[in-house]
Formats: C-alpha cells, structure tokens, sequence
C-alpha cells in the first residue's frame, strides 16, 4: 500500500475515533460499542490491497464519521417523560420545533 494510502486509511480511522469520543460522551456503553465497531471493520478490511477498493473503504469510512457527527442525538431521562438531548453545534436539525407529544 502506497504510503499517502496509508496515511488516508489512519486519518480515517482516527477521526472515526474522535467522533466517537465527541458524540457519546459520558455514554461510556456507547462508546465501548463504537469502540469495537470501529476497530472490527478496519480488522477485517485489513488485508485489502487493490488501492481502488481501499480508497472507496476509506471514502465510505469518511461518510459514517460525517452521519455520526451530524445525525446523531442521545437522549437521557431526567425525570418521567423528560429527556436531555446532547446536540452538539455540528447536529443537523431537520425541523427546529419542539415534539409535543
């Protein structure tokens, strides 16, 4: 593998690992899973050599670290049906109006 490939496959790697630290912070279940996610698929792409492949592996990768860090909200109760959300200044909201349920 060409090194400038190698060096998109770690950048990838490391900033899915950022995200993920980011967006389930003190979720440290949610994190332990993403955890494992993150490493199991590098792991099994791992033997990979043809470069388009891999560029394509590292493109998808980029694609999941955008979804998780736009798209994701964790809820925690706080008393019945009540719930903090942890939105972050990088969560794209599709409709800004409160659920009233």
């Amino acid at each position: 593998m060409a090194a400038s490939l190698r060096a998109e496959v770690l950048k990838c790697f490391r900033c899915l690992h950022r995200t993920r630290l980011k967006v389930f912070t003190n979720d440290q279940a949610a994190m332990d899973a993403a955890r494992l996610k993150i490493n199991s698929e590098f792991r099994k792409y791992q033997r990979i050599s043809n470069q388009e492949t891999i560029m394509e592996l590292v493109k998808f990768g980029n694609q999941a670290e955008e979804i998780l860090r736009t798209s994701v909200v964790q809820a925690s109760p706080v008393a019945e049906n009540t719930f903090r959300l942890q939105i972050t200044t990088e969560t794209f909201m599709y409709n800004n109006t409160p659920y009233r349920g």
